[in-house]
């Protein structure tokens, strides 16, 4: 059986779909990524060697500044976009029997793409859009109206109710009914198949000596914008002194924004974290809401305070809130106060917080063999229609 994913090259997006890749590889799949380049980023060494003997291929860029800028231009850029006719070449010259494409406004043209090769394709989604009411993403819809007209015209399915694609054969949503609860738009034949973030190597594993620098008798308190939207120095520091004023040891993931920061020495800095183990030994995690950094700190039981910052954030930060799993702040009312006043409130153990956490744990599952499972499930009841 050969199978495709396609997705970006964005650690968002990598960190979920590499245990994927594994997964399909260890049910006996042969397995090609098809990657398109995001802002020039690229697959390293340390990744390829996560990805087993799976075959990884850039076969386009595409480019995130766009999708900040007027939403009028988004359907011109799509409509001249060679990613469509790329991911086309590129899917007949692999001949997979399934491939899942990741869907997310940026991959629009990919989409399109699978649909013009006559591949059968699934979505499968790296953040909570798919999911999410339209009435929760008003911040989005000049954008996703501009998606949905390009893709609709090119066949591709579309929900209005949630402002994102839809495959007319399998569609695979990565959450958990505990996070999502009766206001997820499913009944239009999306599956929930657990969490991402189960423990496995992803390619982007790191040395941390700062977890040796905590103190034992104060809280721990993470934060991390992620790997693109954490240049904001003058935010990001004062969520740091913001959590650090409630007496809370602070472990922050700053780039290369370190000596920008100016920050006391007790507060433990580094570019980069090894995330899953971190946020095991924290109590509270400062985020942007990024999905992968909200479904691992779900699965080590940190509440959060959310900062949404772009695109799918305020999503998750909705979802999040909804849950009781932690609380939110628009960037615009982050001040060190009010990061003191939700931290505090967050390592107060009678509002609950933690433990809404730990009773969602069973339903967290392995979402990668879950999703392993259902497409090649998927492509043998192909194959048997086929043959009928």
């Amino acid at each position: 059986m050969r199978v495709a994913l396609l997705t970006t090259t964005q650690h968002g997006h990598l960190n979920p779909y590499i245990p994927v890749v594994n997964a399909l590889q260890n049910a006996g799949s042969d397995v090609t990524l098809l990657l398109l380049s995001a802002d020039g980023g690229a697959l390293d060494e340390r990744r390829r060697e996560a990805l087993g003997k799976a075959q990884a291929d850039v076969i386009g860029k595409v480019e995130m500044a766009p999708w900040s800028g007027d939403p009028a231009k988004i359907g011109p850029m799509l409509r001249s976009s060679p990613v469509a006719d790329q991911t086309a070449d590129a899917l007949r010259a692999a001949a997979p029997d399934f491939v899942l494409v990741d869907s997310l406004p940026v991959t629009a043209a990919a989409m399109v793409g699978a649909q013009a090769s006559g591949v059968p394709y699934g979505m499968i989604w790296a953040n909570l859009g798919g999911v999410c009411p339209r009435e929760h993403r008003r911040g989005r819809w000049s954008y996703d109206e501009q998606v949905g007209d390009y893709l609709t015209g090119h066949g591709v399915l579309w929900s209005t109710r949630t402002h994102s694609a839809r495959s007319p054969i399998l569609n695979l949503m990565p959450t958990i009914p505990a996070l999502v609860g009766d206001d997820a738009v499913t009944d239009d034949g999306v599956r929930l198949v657990g969490l991402p973030g189960a423990a496995g190597p992803r390619g982007d594993e790191v040395a941390f000596s700062g977890l040796d620098r905590i103190d034992p008798d104060r809280p721990v308190v993470y934060v991390s914008f992620g790997t693109i939207f954490y240049r904001r120095p003058d935010l990001l520091r004062t969520v740091i002194t913001g959590a650090a004023a409630t007496g809370a040891q602070v472990i922050a993931a700053v780039g290369d924004l370190a000596e920008e920061l100016a920050l006391p020495d007790e507060v433990i800095t580094a570019p980069y974290v090894p995330q899953r183990e971190v946020l095991e030994r924290a109590d509270v995690f400062v985020t942007h809401g990024g999905y992968n950094s909200v479904a691992e700190s779900i699965r080590a039981a940190t509440p959060m305070l959310v900062i949404p910052l772009a695109v799918d954030q305020p999503i998750q930060a909705y979802f999040v809130d909804r849950a009781g799993f932690g609380t939110a702040l628009e960037p615009a009312g982050v001040t060190e106060r009010a990061v003191a006043g939700a931290v505090t409130d967050l390592l107060d153990p009678a509002r609950d917080y933690r433990a809404r956490l730990r009773a969602a744990r069973p339903e967290c599952g392995d979402s990668a063999a879950r999703t392993a499972e259902l497409v090649i499930g998927t492509v043998e009841t192909l194959r048997r229609e086929g043959e009928q």
